[in-house]
């Protein structure tokens, strides 16, 4: 924990500096709504967030599908 990143958008602009709080290896199934809608991406359910994932990565996501959970805090919007 504690490292720090650049998000940048679709044209490799830097926009935020970003800090790692938690990361989780966790199967699919425990993905909980909270985490689905701290994602960012407008997710209501579990469900909206699994859907919109498989279309993503173009395959299944089984409920053991191993999941890389990171959570982050902005520490600077650039």
């Amino acid at each position: 924990m504690g490292d720090r990143f650049a998000l940048v958008d679709d044209r490799g602009t830097a926009r935020a500096i970003v800090e790692v709080t938690e990361i989780r290896v966790i199967p699919a199934k425990e993905v909980d709504v909270q985490f689905a809608r701290d994602e960012g991406e407008g997710f209501e359910t579990v469900a909206d967030w699994h859907e919109a994932h498989e279309r993503f990565f173009e395959r299944t996501i089984d409920p053991e599908t191993l999941i890389v959970a990171i959570r982050f805090r902005i520490v600077e919007r650039l």
